[in-house]
Formats: structure tokens, C-alpha cells, sequence
């Protein structure tokens, strides 16, 4: 019997979705960076969502059936999911969605080129600006919404789809020349993979310590027990880019506690969770936020791409 996907086929799906479900904690750390260059919370990442989508197309290149989109989209999510994305088992409807569209584009637009490449990985990746929409209304203003699914759709044409056409271009051999393109898409996979490494050597790290440190008079690792007596609950509502929490009691320590055990000499307070992503509050504006037990910080009164998890790191300015 002969089966619509052979064991060639699934190794490479298999192999594709790990890559990408994995990739996808550094591809947020890049968008952390744009979003810092330019002065901003969140949005500005999107520049960079089409990554997300790479390993989607780049698939389908390889595999050449209808149908792996979905397959690697849904499996890219389970990946995600259990690698501790943060969220949470939405990403599995959202990545399966994502693979179900750029299925859709290959079945309609039949010939293969580097335009039906752009238009399926641009779809795709703006996607995801219309499915949070749809699930938490993270925009208000129709302007920025149309903005954000604009950048997204360009990301998704320049990353997902014109940069995974000539990495199949130069994986199936059909780039013979070292031409100026064939030459680009090498420097930028080395650049890629080279940030990868050290991402995950030197900015990527867990424990169950906090750091406290920067422009202090004391330096020191913050254990939560140790300052368990002075607990504190507050109630906040967090609604962020991507996600919504209705109003409820959290309970945790005081982070203007935490900073100050460290004798503070700067006057901004950067928080910064282990897989790199870091956001910057004035001294004087840390007074309702709290540090829960399980490393989260409730931001009570900013915007939800300041509630920070997994918290590593507070450095002082």
C-alpha cells in the first residue's frame, strides 16, 4: 500500500516542526530587540513574524504535498506548547490555522514560483494579527490594527516567503552559481544561525533565583521565602497584545521591597525573564507591582506586555 505521505515525507515534517516550535523563544527575543531599538513595548516584533511562518513554507518546498502546512503548523504548536510557550495551548489552534491558510494558497495558486511563496507566508503570518483580534481584541483603534496586519503581511512575504524559496533554492541544488541572492541567503542563515547559539549560551537562562543587581549598593539573588512575610495581594486587570485576564487577586511580594533590599542608585528598574524579554519601569512607578511565587510579574496599571514571566533578572539603571 502506498501512503499520501511516505516515511521520507514525515521526517522532514517532523524534523521542520521541531526546528520551528523551538526557534520560536529566540524569534520573540529578536522581536524583543526591535521593539527595545525602537522604543517601544510590543508591535514593532511583527517586523519579524514571518520567521514564524519559515518553517511552514519551507515544508512544503521540501515535501511538495498539500496538506503539510497543517500538519507542520499544528505539530510546530505541540512543540511550542510543551517547551513552555507562553501561550499556552491557543498556540496549537493558532499555528494550525496558520498552516491550514498556506495550504490553501499552494492548492489555489497551482504554480509554484517565489510569488505564490510571498502570498501564502504573507497570509499566513498576518494571520495571526486577525486570529488575536478575534479571540482578545488586543487593538482598538482600526488604524493601528490595519498597521500591525500590514507589517505582519510584509514580514511574512520577505521571511516566510521569498527567504524560504531560496533556501530550497540553494537546498535542492538549484542555485549553481554563487550569484549575489545565493550569496545573501547563506550570510543570512550563518547570521540566524550564529544568533541561535548565542542566544541560547549566554541570554537564555532558568533558575529558581532572581537576580537583583546593576547600579545597587548591594547585589544580591532573591529567594522568595525569604521574603514571604511580607506578602501582599492586589487586584488587576491585565489585557495585553495577545492575551486578556479579567480582574482578579494575585499575591506576591512587593517589587519597591525587592529593589529596595539593594539600595538602589539608579532610577529605572528593568525586568527581565529568562528567555531575554525585558521591560524598563521609573523607580518611582513600581509602588502596586508585585513578584509571585511562580516568577510572574502582575504590572498592576501598565499595559500586558509589561506583566512579565518567568522572571530571571532585575536590573537597576
Amino acid at each position: 500500500m502506498k501512503y499520501y505521505f511516505q516515511t521520507k515525507d514525515l521526517v522532514k515534517i517532523a524534523i521542520l516542526s521541531a526546528l520551528g516550535g523551538v526557534s520560536s523563544t529566540y524569534i520573540g527575543y529578536l522581536g524583543n530587540l526591535v521593539n527595545r531599538f525602537l522604543g517601544v513595548p510590543f508591535g514593532a516584533g511583527q517586523f519579524l513574524a514571518g520567521l514564524h511562518i519559515f518553517w511552514v513554507i519551507l515544508a512544503f518546498g521540501l515535501v511538495k504535498k498539500e496538506g503539510t502546512c497543517t500538519m507542520v503548523g499544528i505539530l510546530k504548536g505541540l512543540v511550542e506548547l510543551f517547551t513552555g510557550g507562553k501561550l499556552g495551548i491557543f498556540v496549537i489552534l493558532l499555528s494550525g490555522i496558520q498552516g491550514v491558510l498556506a495550504d490553501v494558497m499552494f492548492l489555489v495558486l497551482r504554480k509554484k514560483n517565489v510569488y505564490t511563496y510571498s502570498i501564502a507566508g504573507g497570509i499566513a503570518t498576518a494571520a495571526n494579527v486577525f486570529i488575536f483580534q478575534l479571540f482578545f481584541a488586543p487593538y482598538n483603534a482600526i488604524h493601528f490594527f490595519t498597521l500591525i496586519a500590514l507589517i505582519s503581511f510584509v514580514s511574512g512575504v520577505a521571511f516566510a516567503g521569498v527567504f524560504a524559496y531560496n533556501v530550497l533554492n540553494v537546498v535542492e541544488g538549484r542555485e549553481q552559481e554563487y550569484n549575489v541572492r545565493k550569496a545573501l541567503t547563506l550570510v543570512i542563515c550563518a547570521a540566524f544561525m550564529v544568533g541561535g547559539v548565542y542566544y541560547y549560551s549566554f541570554v537564555y537562562k532558568t533558575s529558581e533565583k532572581i537576580e537583583v543587581t546593576g547600579d545597587v549598593g548591594q547585589a544580591y539573588f532573591l529567594i522568595y521565602d525569604d521574603f514571604s512575610q511580607y506578602e501582599t495581594t492586589v487586584e488587576a486587570e491585565m489585557v495585553g497584545q495577545y492575551k486578556y485576564e479579567p480582574e482578579a487577586q494575585y499575591t506576591g511580594i512587593p517589587l519597591s521591597l525587592v529593589v529596595e533590599r539593594a539600595n538602589p542608585r539608579g532610577r529605572t528598574v528593568r525586568v527581565i525573564a529568562e528567555d531575554g524579554y525585558a521591560v524598563d519601569f521609573p523607580l518611582d512607578g513600581i509602588e502596586e507591582l508585585i513578584l509571585t511565587r511562580e516568577r510572574r510579574l502582575i504590572a498592576k496599571g501598565y499595559e500586558g506586555s509589561y506583566w512579565v514571566q518567568d522572571v530571571i533578572k532585575i536590573e537597576i539603571l
